[in-house]
């Protein structure tokens, strides 16, 4: 690990910055501004979650075009984009003045950062490395857990010293100011991709089957992998927008709360470097059954439980599945449609699960204005996780003849 780590080092710090910026576009860091958003322009829970899911669900269908740009440029240029698209995204949110203002500041700050930044980051990765692709995403995918122990408790500091639209100043300098030159410097060549993983003929002159994005949308295969590819998504987005809800609902202390994010972020890093070696040796598909049962068991947990103590087995718990889910959401792409048109396949895969991610924030909260309690509402999403888990046992037959497909290789 540490030799593999030292030699890939650039590569390897190139993806984990990529994937920390992606924080200031995640629904974590966003829904901190919740509060003074709704009470400047008079919104509810609803109102907010609607504006919210329509700007990231706009982000979704716009990254289904631009994400491809991953496989028309080098991975530096598509990186700088990015991070400058992100930059003016903080900015715009400092200046929002009105709600359509703010619907736009949604849009760029989920289309470049929870976006671009994770397609960039995972593309990239997914086609640097195959025989420890796992390994590599898994690294790379500490971004987030980094992202999310730490932005946290710095934005709330920062708002309660200066306010939101100072967060927002601030982490639009810090893209432009570290992350822009940063990634310009570790990105100056592309990396050459060495090692290949075993074949079943070592003899045989062959290839992974690439798969285009039509091909990918014709197969049931893949429709139904997305049930439960989708869990974390709309699961945790839902827990995170509408967490300021959950702790008045719980009577839990803020402050406490923001604290055990440290937890979660801890048990991430863990699960997610378990799971890049769990990757390299069984692949990502046939973990698919196992990693949603811990976030659904959180889920269920905390439904029942008001006790602040249900906290920190929560944290634990979805700490473990977004773990995996980064890894796994890098690796099973290139692992079962291949590498040749990963950027494509990657925008289609990114936007829906994006898309699913708007989804959740606004059929929640209108949920909530209606009176359908958000701990009724956990129990029914972590039913639903348990569920979705068996089913990807159930498609693991399909799923591993995909995986093997190979297509011959003129000889050179």
């Amino acid at each position: 690990m540490f030799n593999f780590l030292r030699v890939e080092a650039r590569w390897l710090l190139a993806g984990f910055l990529l994937t920390l910026a992606s924080s200031f576009g995640q629904t974590y860091f966003i829904s901190l501004s919740n509060t003074d958003l709704m009470e400047r322009f008079g919104l509810n829970h609803g109102g907010i979650g609607l504006v919210y899911a329509l700007a990231t669900t706009a982000s979704a269908i716009i990254l289904l075009e631009f994400g491809r740009i991953v496989d028309r440029v080098t991975t530096r240029t598509a990186a700088i984009i990015t991070a400058c698209g992100l930059a003016a995204a903080c900015l715009l949110m400092a200046m929002v003045q009105a709600v359509w203002m703010l619907f736009f500041a949604f849009l760029a700050l989920r289309l470049f950062g929870q976006g671009m930044m994770s397609q960039v980051a995972m593309t990239a990765t997914g086609r640097w490395f195959e025989a420890r692709r796992g390994r590599a995403i898994s690294i790379v995918s500490l971004g987030y857990a980094a992202g999310i122990a730490s932005t946290p408790a710095l934005a709330v500091t920062v708002m309660a010293m200066f306010g939101y639209r100072q967060l927002w100043i601030l982490a639009a300098a810090v893209m432009l100011l570290v992350a822009v030159p940063v990634l310009f410097v570790l990105l100056s060549h592309e990396r050459v991709p060495s090692g290949v993983a075993s074949t079943p003929d070592a003899d045989m002159q062959s290839e992974k089957r690439s798969w285009r994005r039509a091909q990918v949308l014709r197969s049931p295969a893949f429709w139904i992998l997305l049930a439960g590819v989708l869990c974390p998504s709309f699961m945790l987005t839902s827990l995170l927008f509408h967490q300021l809800h959950l702790m008045d609902v719980k009577h839990w202390d803020s402050a406490n709360y923001a604290a055990t994010f440290s937890v979660f972020a801890l048990v991430q890093v863990a699960s997610s470097l378990l799971c890049g070696g769990l990757i390299d040796r069984f692949s990502a598909h046939r973990l698919l059954p196992v990693y949603l049962v811990p976030m659904a068991l959180a889920l269920i947990g905390v439904s029942q439980v008001d006790g602040f103590w249900i906290v920190l087995p929560m944290m634990i718990l979805i700490g473990i599945t977004a773990g995996f889910d980064g890894a796994i959401a890098g690796a099973l792409w290139p692992e079962l449609f291949g590498p040749k048109f990963l950027g494509e396949i990657r925008a289609l895969t990114f936007a829906i699960v994006v898309g699913a991610s708007a989804v959740s924030p606004l059929v929640t909260g209108y949920l909530i204005d209606l009176g359908i309690g958000f701990p009724l509402q956990l129990l029914f999403m972590g039913a639903y996780t348990l569920a979705a888990s068996a089913l990807m046992l159930a498609l693991q037959p399909q799923l591993s003849a995909i995986a093997i497909e190979r297509v011959p290789v003129p000889h050179t």
